[in-house]
């Protein structure tokens, strides 16, 4: 049983609904997406990334369909349903297939700088692709996750400035908390919107969503949003770790291949801020309650520390 389907079942949907069939279903562990399961299935000679999610929304099957079809390398369309359809539904939750993409995480590996230069190449191709009028229908401004981040602030700074901790871990969560509450609290201080054309953009383009092997590949689709290019950018602009450029040259060779371009720096801004204010809220969250509560609370430190996000964020 994994996240309340039968292994069994999940294998009947994939064979029912894609007409794929299954002869191996292995469950994929890793990643910080807590509302999606992955397996990797095997069908024949074939082998395919299969996903049931219930967060995110379903612009990201569409989105990676349109540009694969364009010819945007490095982005692999979903396999369509028996019906045509880019997911189906099961129990509430979208079950998507997709190429499976050889190849390791660039998280763990990392970029060399013809590799960066790559993956330069590929993200300019999603940022000058023009999304179908449908598309733009559906692609939301910014990840819809982003709206309940106010309340959850206040729930988390109740809970860890005037609660009795439950455990050490939630201690020193509440240390961490408490030392770092004035620049925690500046990130729910209004900022100026965005501006200028919004283009279609990944969302969360960080290294543990690349995969490095014959080519360059972007996957997980699941956060796409119509937005301004810097909401994609800052991922290479400082604040990610070791999820971004690790020194200068890699970050020549990723505009090497991206091409110039004038970062409007309102805009990087209100996109760290946002994404600043979903990771310190979300870590914090799953410090509390999730099954990786000390990585979590790693994570949080990395996002508040003086090279974190947060710090850039609000400077």
């Amino acid at each position: 049983m994994v996240g309340g389907v039968t292994t069994r079942a999940l294998w009947e949907f994939v064979r029912e609904d894609f007409g794929l069939d299954v002869v191996e279903l292995t469950r994929v562990h890793g990643g910080a997406d807590q509302a999606a399961e992955v397996w990797l299935a095997r069908a024949g000679e074939r082998r395919y990334a299969v996903k049931w999610s219930g967060g995110g929304t379903d612009a990201g099957a569409r989105v990676s369909a349109e540009l694969a079809a364009a010819g945007v390398a490095g982005v692999a369309g979903p396999v369509p349903t028996r019906g045509g359809e880019l997911w189906s539904v099961r129990e509430g939750r979208r079950l998507t297939v997709m190429p499976w993409v050889d190849g390791r995480g660039a998280a763990e590996v990392g970029l060399t700088d013809a590799e960066w230069t790559a993956y330069g190449v590929l993200l300019a191709g999603v940022h000058s692709a023009e999304p179908s009028e449908g598309l733009r229908r559906v692609l939301p401004a910014l990840n819809p996750v982003s709206a309940r981040m106010p309340g959850l602030f206040r729930e988390l700074d109740e809970r860890l400035t005037g609660q009795v901790p439950g455990d050490e871990i939630e201690a020193e969560l509440a240390r961490l908390w408490r030392e770092h509450r004035e620049l925690i609290l500046g990130l729910l201080e209004p900022v100026d919107g965005p501006r200028g054309t919004p283009v279609i953009c990944h969302g969360d383009p960080h290294l543990g969503n690349v995969i490095v092997g014959e080519s360059v590949h972007l996957i997980d689709w699941d956060d796409a949003v119509l937005a301004a290019r810097e909401q994609d950018l800052m991922f290479v602009l400082g604040g990610m770790g070791t999820l971004g450029p690790a020194n200068p040259g890699q970050l020549d060779a990723f505009f090497t291949g991206y091409g110039e371009t004038e970062i409007d720096d309102r805009n990087l801004r209100y996109y760290r801020h946002a994404r600043a204010l979903e990771d310190v809220a979300l870590w914090a969250e799953q410090a509390i309650t999730g099954p990786d509560r000390e990585d979590s609370l790693r994570i949080l430190r990395g996002v508040l520390g003086p090279d974190g996000l947060a710090v850039l964020a609000v400077s």
